[in-house]
């Protein structure tokens, strides 16, 4: 190690927690992850939970715990197969508002679409991505270099319900 190298900080995250966030950065559900790793659905959701409270943005999305994730180097992006597709920067504008925003309607604001609309805009995203969804096209762009490691700006969206933010689906 040179002079100018930096350590790598120390991780936030436990060994279980880390097993758990490496697959959520691939998309995959609760259910998915608990069957991977052996452990029950309440426990991924638990080590979700740490994770993101360890990460300071509580209440966050899936997308948004990712992005903090990958952000703290706590798990390596997902693999890609190839470069990244030609995205136009309103593409780029909504994957930067869903690694950085919770609610759709904030996601909306960002990007300059009503929240009704938002959801239509990150599925077609998703879509020219091929990803499996907007918490896997978060760790594609992370992995393609389009979102940088810069940390998530602090929530400004209200706290999403527990039983949302266990859920599969949340983006």
């Amino acid at each position: 190690m040179t002079t100018t190298d930096t350590p790598p900080s120390p991780a936030l995250l436990t060994h279980d927690q880390q097993r758990v966030a490496a697959r959520l950065v691939y998309g995959a559900s609760n259910q998915l992850i608990a069957r991977q790793v052996n452990l029950t659905v309440f426990t991924v959701a638990s080590h979700l939970a740490a994770a993101r409270r360890k990460l300071d943005v509580p209440n966050s999305s899936r997308a948004v715990l990712t992005h903090a994730l990958l952000t703290a180097r706590e798990v390596p992006p997902p693999s890609t197969t190839g470069p990244a597709p030609e995205f136009t920067e309103h593409d780029r504008q909504v994957i930067r508002a869903v690694a950085e925003h919770t609610l759709n309607s904030d996601i909306g604001g960002a990007i300059g679409v009503r929240a009704d609309d938002a959801r239509a805009e990150i599925d077609a995203v998703v879509a020219k991505a091929g990803a499996h969804n907007a918490v896997h096209l978060v760790g594609l762009a992370r992995a393609w270099g389009i979102l940088t490691d810069t940390a998530p700006p602090r929530l400004r969206s209200q706290p999403v319900p527990a039983a949302a933010a266990a859920t599969a689906g949340a983006a």
